[in-house]
């Protein structure tokens, strides 16, 4: 009996800078892409790691968009089979 299992852990900033800057900013299966790293091995969980985007105080309304896109989209990713999304929060240090 295998009870081999695997986690995955995925960096969503870098993935996305590395999505946008080596592959045009390609649409990734989260799912399948998990599946993939998985190597045919069961996936314990996957968890992925992001921050929302930056908003001041008084968002503009393209901070305002952006930031409900990555909102929809961690709640998609948390909605696969396995998933966990792990928020940070990004801060602006002023020098």
């Amino acid at each position: 009996m295998n009870t081999t299992r695997i986690a995955i852990f995925i960096d969503g900033g870098y993935l996305d800078v590395t999505n946008r800057d080596e592959c045009n900013g390609m649409k990734i299966d989260y799912a399948k892409l998990a599946i993939k790293l998985a190597g045919g091995i069961e996936i314990l969980r996957t968890y992925y790691y992001n921050c929302l985007p930056y908003q001041q105080t008084h968002p503009t309304e393209e901070e305002s968009k952006r930031f409900a896109q990555a909102q929809k989209f961690h709640s998609a990713l948390k909605a696969l089979p396995r998933f966990e999304v792990r928020e940070g929060m990004l801060v602006y240090l002023y020098r």
